[in-house]
């Protein structure tokens, strides 16, 4: 390789930045081979190249900041640029920034934007980048965010062709670069080098070898902290087994190979070259074991008193830890676990015809575990009822492995909890991991109300490991067999390519084992496998109209929900785009309305259309909306426009369903649109963020059960929106585990994004954490309606209550008023499953009470024209 990466361009070229002449360079790869591989934007060798960078908006730097030229941890040249900022503290600018208009504008030739990050000091700092064009605000151009780790070198690479594309940003006329940080923890010293413009095919231009020099020795610093800290860390874990031989020895056994790690990190620092690179990896990796092992060893020393009452006398291990966690939280399997339940039984209720699930957790601490499985006995009642072995489904939950973090942040890249592996009973755990069994009950519709005892055993392929007790109570009442609450969701499956897996995704497509084709071999059985998750088989998007025959099917069972007609688009004001509109999508939903009403099911249908359109289209969907209501005015349309006034504002009238994204839920306008004759329904999608309530493979699993069930009871929006479920971008399905190959990315660079669900072995479902919360979510919200039309039915029944009657009335509608220290608002709710249980079972036990086993507040009617019907008479139905 060339030891020095430039070469002077042609003769004459430079190119006028603001208030200064910065010459562009090309950057060769290899000596023996001239072709360029890179427009140098910029590479920090001139002050000039400092001074052309300022505040937003301003002539100069300003702020509490600096940015200075240096000469360590270059990577291009001999200099690199130093941006500086102080610790964050109260009242201090919470975003110290700088900005500037590149010195080449035209990137039209170009796909990647790289440049080089060293975060020299003790602590993870931020780094983000704004890239737009002239018209553009800067905070809606092309986006970088990152949580640069401690003492690390990370190169950025943007992709230009598709990130400007998504943003519509004018590639010809890029005018700002906005780099920033957030709050810095510490004081910041990032230094960054390097900025070059990438055409097609163009390598990565290569680190020089001076720079490995300079990272090494910031690394051995790091590695003489983690000494100390495995010295520090070993007197308290010495001190916190004392007394436990068997978990000191391991201890002992397992810092002792933390020592032999250390040394040779500590080899490695003094040998440079280009392995110093992965220093920062490996020191990531020891820092991480070590908590592990803190960890482990706590939850070790917590298990010892109960493992006495739980093992097997013919037990095989004496370093496996077993302990409980609820279906609302996801363990990592390989970092730092939240603290489990360590205790000798667990306890579950659940309605007649609900599913409720829990996790049990094996951890084997000194050696790998081979088919580690748990099983369940059959549980019996004090009455000499039973629920059978069969009513209850355990399989290992699956892990993903993400590369990077996602635009809404995340606290961990690696291995993720998602996928329910139900095509496995057993699963092998490595040594030190955390694997999870999803153990779900399912209480049929005629099971006795009462109390169930059973045993959970814990096994592996050299036999058993301990035998832990389980009750389950079914209360007397049953959920619903559809869902609770309309629903429009998604599921058609397809992948969502990025530019960098175009090529290889397209030539997937004509494979028969790739997901989103070898799933249609077992279309009934998705058909089946999403009602059980209280879904219709849909499409908001779909033109050809649905699938009846999928349609018959689930009316037949009594579990069809809501289903869409056809998509619309909004309709132009000519006359030949009136009749192009009327000849096309009138006539296509005419057909599919017909054979709706021939069947039977008119009532479930609906017709969707002009997603999220902005308010210049206005005019046309109100056309759109007004043609179809004279066409069909037995059937709701519904839109995600954005129109936050839901038609009390705009000249949208004819539509009969809005459905804004949950932060732009507004109670008070809902509130005025029913009294117009409206529904106002909610969404989610790739948005919102945190802090309101998401889906994505890295948020807290509660979150989509709280939206569903507490949320939903709380603000009552008329039903729930999602676009799709099924994005799929793994090549194969997954057929092995507990760690799989199946690729979490789903929209763009987002995990889980419009993909609740998996491909298993030959394309048959699986089911993940997530959609397990979304079910439990709407069941929860069944026990809410439940409760309230007993309420109602007792306000209304025409005789003064009893005075019983009168003591459960006040208990009843205090416990209808959702807390506010569960769910305050969409943005401020609680993450701790044992509340969101202790409100669960409030109601469950006040609908016992009330001693009425099968209260329908559904009338049997789950089609959209149903739940209309029913908000529209019943007291605060829908209206509250």
């Amino acid at each position: 390789m060339s030891r020095n990466p430039l070469l002077p361009l042609a003769a004459g070229l430079t190119i006028a930045a603001v208030a200064v002449l910065a010459s562009t360079r090309l950057v060769a790869a290899d000596s023996t081979d001239p072709a360029p591989t890179g427009v140098v934007l910029f590479d920090f060798e001139t002050d000039a190249e400092i001074g052309v960078w300022h505040d937003e908006r301003q002539a100069t730097l300003g702020g509490n900041k600096t940015l200075a030229r240096v000469p360590h941890f270059a990577t291009l040249g001999s200099s690199a640029l130093e941006f500086r900022a102080p610790a964050w503290r109260q009242g201090m600018a919470e975003w110290p920034a700088f900005e500037c208009t590149p010195p080449l504008v035209d990137w039209t030739p170009f796909d990647r934007l790289i440049f080089d990050v060293t975060n020299p000091s003790s602590s993870a700092q931020h780094l983000g980048l704004f890239i737009s064009d002239s018209q553009k605000p800067t905070r809606q151009g092309l986006a970088y965010s990152q949580k640069l780790p401690p003492r690390s070198y990370t190169r950025v690479v943007l992709d230009l062709a598709g990130g400007l594309k998504e943003k519509q940003l004018n590639r010809a006329d890029i005018h700002v670069m906005h780099f920033f940080t957030e709050r810095p923890p510490t004081e910041l010293a990032l230094c960054i080098d390097g900025m070059v413009l990438l055409k097609p095919g163009q390598p990565l231009p290569p680190l020089p070898a001076g720079y490995f020099a300079g990272f090494a020795a910031l690394q051995s610093s790091a590695v003489a902290e983690l000494r100390a800290a495995v010295r520090e860390r070993s007197e308290r874990l010495a001190q916190a087994a004392a007394g436990i031989s068997a978990v000191a020895d391991w201890m002992a056994e397992s810092l002792r190979a933390f020592e032999a790690r250390l040394a040779e990190l500590e080899l490695r620092t003094q040998q440079g070259g280009a392995q110093a690179l992965e220093l920062q990896r490996d020191i990531a990796a020891v820092q991480a074991d070590l908590g592990r092992l803190e960890g482990r060893a706590a939850l070790r020393i917590d298990f010892e008193p109960v493992r006495a009452a739980v093992r097997t006398p013919d037990a095989t291990r004496n370093d496996v830890v077993v302990g409980f966690a609820t279906s609302m939280e996801k363990l990592l399997p390989r970092a730092d676990l939240p603290p489990l339940q360590i205790k000798t039984r667990i306890e579950l209720a659940l309605a007649r015809g609900e599913k409720e699930s829990f996790q049990v957790v094996v951890v084997p601490c000194r050696a790998d575990l081979k088919q580690a499985e748990v099983r369940v006995t059959d549980l019996r009642g004090e009455d000499g009822a039973v629920l059978s072995a069969g009513q209850v489904k355990v399989s290992p939950v699956g892990y993903v492995e993400t590369k990077a973090v996602p635009p809404y942040g995340a606290s961990h890249v690696g291995w993720w909890p998602d996928p329910i592996l139900e095509f496995l009973t057993a699963a092998d755990v490595a040594r030190g991991d955390a694997q999870a069994f999803w153990v779900r009950v399912d209480a049929p519709r005629d099971q006795a109300a009462g109390r169930y005892q059973g045993q959970l055993q814990v096994r592996s392929q050299d036999g058993p490991l301990c035998v832990l007790e389980m009750t389950v109570r079914v209360y007397g009442f049953a959920v619903p067999a559809a869902s609770p609450l309309p629903l429009a969701v998604t599921f058609a499956p397809h992948d969502h390519p990025t530019t960098a897996t175009a090529a290889e995704q397209a030539a997937w497509r004509n494979e028969p084992d790739y997901p989103i084709n070898a799933w249609k071999k077992h279309k009934l059985q998705w058909v089946d496998f999403l009602a059980d998750y209280y879904l219709t088989y849909d499409s908001l998007y779909t033109r050809a109209g649905p699938d009846f025959g999928a349609v018959e099917r689930l009316h037949q069972q009594g579990r069809l929900g809501c289903f869409n007609l056809g998509y619309y688009g909004p309709c132009g004001a000519g006359p030949e785009e009136i009749q192009r509109w009327t000849q096309g999508t009138l006539e296509r939903l005419r057909r599919q309305y017909e054979q709706a009403k021939s069947l039977g099911v008119l009532e479930h249908a609906y017709i969707y259309g002009c997603d999220e359109n902005p308010k210049e289209t206005f005019p046309d969907v109100q056309r759109a909306a007004a043609l179809l209501k004279a066409e069909f005015p037995d059937v709701v349309v519904m839109t995600t426009t954005y129109d936050h006034s839901y038609g009390r504002d705009t000249e949208i009238k004819a539509v009969d369903a809005w459905c804004p994204l949950t932060p732009r839920f507004d109670p008070d306008k809902a509130a005025g649109a029913r009294a117009a004759g409206r529904d106002v329904w909610w969404y989610i999608c790739c948005g919102p963020h945190h802090p309101p309530a998401n889906m994505f493979v890295e948020y807290p699993a509660i979150e989509g059960r709280l939206l569903m069930g507490p949320m939903t009871a709380k603000y009552r929006p008329d039903g729930f929106l999602y676009y799709q479920i099924s994005i799929w971008n793994s090549r194969r399905p997954i057929a092995f585990g507990p760690l799989t190959d199946w690729e979490p990315r789903s929209w763009t660079s987002y995990h889980g994004d419009g993909s609740w669900t998996c491909a298993g072995p030959d394309g048959t479902p699986l089911p993940t954490i997530r959609l397990e919360n979304f079910r439990d979510g709407l069941e929860d919200y069944a026990y809410f309606c439940i409760l309230e039309y007993l309420v109602q039915r007792l306000e209304t029944q025409g005789a003064e209550p009893s005075a019983p009657q009168q003591a459960w009335l006040t208990e009843a509608r205090a416990a209808l008023q959702v807390p506010e220290t569960l769910v305050n608002s969409v943005s401020e709710y609680s993450r701790d499953p044992a509340a969101l249980y202790a409100y669960r079972n409030r109601l469950a036990e006040l609908i016992d009470r009330a001693g009425v086993p099968d209260a329908d507040p559904w009338g049997g009617r789950f089609g959209v024209r149903g739940f209309r019907d029913r908000s529209r008479r019943s007291p605060g139905g829908g209206s509250q």
